[in-house]
């Protein structure tokens, strides 16, 4: 009698917890189990698995992705929401706000992160734009993706018009999970620096219950309230984390904190694997002349990787501005679009205290700020927005003029 192999899974390192492999098991042979850091990764149970391989075809990591029609040089835009209030609360510009909205203008439905009551994050499907808000909003921690892929191929094969957000291994595994091409899928990546685990976020937000002796129910990372170059973290709605309570967001900086396969992300790069690309319009004005809006309220880079992006991004422009910039530009000060984080030498041992301690003693630990970083963090949390506004405009003029003062 012929033995067959088991699957062959990524590895602990590889993983990137996309779940495709877990969504393409017909026998649910396979689960998603948290490691001692908090991270998923799959597990066979022997004794149901059937040996069909599907697990393996869907990985993007061990058989490779797909990004067929997407161009390395992609068209780029710096957008922002026509909506004030829209762009005020969004992390950046609201452009995403405003693809979502052309999409349920479209009687499509719309994927993407949100928390769920515990104050974990996972992937779910609204088709209401008043529902967009619970999606709306940077979230640094990985999301679960759960059995939303399945939803998705559902509704694409219904007919239905879908737009998938999410990190680019998200988009990868989506991509390879799905194995074709669907005309009515809208892919929407962005860039990203990497993901914290769940479990430390958790951890991060009992400390902070703790010392204010309240329940977290809402946490914003991207706070406008001193404009959005720099952005605080406030958890429900008043409660601004200063000092050593911001330590988890400097952990995610110091990338202490990401998952092991960030620091080798085998989805970023050029050509992306979303139709769209999204992220923070970080080096707007400082290689080319930008003067079109405030870009302290927050501006979006948005880029279209192939026809049906731009097609959508068009669709779009009903709800949002936009202005064609250049890759060039958009690469400046946004260099985890092609490079990944690099890895800090203490985190292992950062998450091994994190697993036998309390937070704060990791913090204590491994999280204390250099001055420089502390001196910053103080003028971004205490001096006053319209000064910091004025400081970061004059320093804006003087990198452009440095930069040769270029117009596109």
């Amino acid at each position: 009698m012929e033995i067959k192999r088991l699957p062959k899974l990524c590895t602990t390192e590889l993983c990137t917890g996309c779940e495709a492999c877990y969504n393409a098991c017909p026998t649910d042979a396979l689960s998603m189990r948290v490691d001692e850091n908090g991270f998923l990764h799959p597990h066979i149970d022997v004794n149901s698995c059937v040996n069909c391989y599907a697990c393996e075809r869907a990985c993007f990591v061990l058989e490779g992705g797909c990004v067929k029609d997407n161009s390395p040089e992609p068209e780029v835009y710096a957008c922002w929401n026509k909506d004030a209030d829209v762009r005020e609360d969004s992390s950046s510009g609201g452009a995403f706000t405003a693809i979502a909205e052309a999409v349920i203008d479209m009687g499509g439905y719309v994927v993407g992160a949100a928390y769920d009551a515990d104050m974990s994050v996972s992937h779910t499907i609204v088709n209401r734009k008043e529902d967009i808000i619970i999606l709306r909003g940077s979230k640094y921690v990985q999301s679960r993706i759960g059995d939303v892929v399945k939803q998705t191929q559902k509704l694409l094969s219904d007919g239905s018009i879908v737009l998938f957000v999410g990190t680019p291994c998200q988009i990868a595994g989506l991509r390879k999970y799905l194995g074709r091409e669907y005309e009515n899928l809208y892919c929407c990546d962005f860039i990203c620096h990497g993901v914290p685990s769940p479990k430390l976020f958790r951890s991060y937000l009992d400390e902070v219950e703790a010392r204010h002796n309240v329940k977290v129910n809402r946490f914003n990372f991207r706070s406008k309230k001193h404009g959005w170059y720099d952005a605080l973290r406030v958890a429900n709605d008043s409660i601004i984390m200063r000092g050593s309570e911001d330590s988890y967001f400097y952990g995610f900086n110091t990338n202490i904190s990401l998952r092991e396969s960030c620091y080798n992300c085998p989805a970023i790069g050029l050509p992306r694997y979303g139709d769209i690309t999204l992220a923070d319009f970080w080096g707007l004005g400082m290689l080319y002349e930008f003067s079109e809006a405030d870009v302290n309220k927050g501006v979006s880079l948005v880029m279209a990787n192939n026809a049906k992006g731009q097609m959508l991004i068009e669709r779009a422009s009903t709800y949002m501005y936009k202005q064609r910039r250049s890759l060039k530009e958009a690469l400046y000060r946004n260099k985890p679009m092609i490079t990944p984080s690099p890895r800090n030498q203490q985190r292992d041992r950062y998450y091994e205290h994190c697993n036998d301690n309390s937070y704060s003693s990791a913090r204590e630990t491994y999280l204390q700020p250099s001055r420089k970083s502390k001196l910053v963090a103080l003028m971004r949390e205490y001096v006053p927005f319209w000064l910091m506004a004025t400081i970061r405009s004059i320093l804006q003029k003087i990198i452009w003029i440095k930069n040769g003062r270029k117009t596109l």
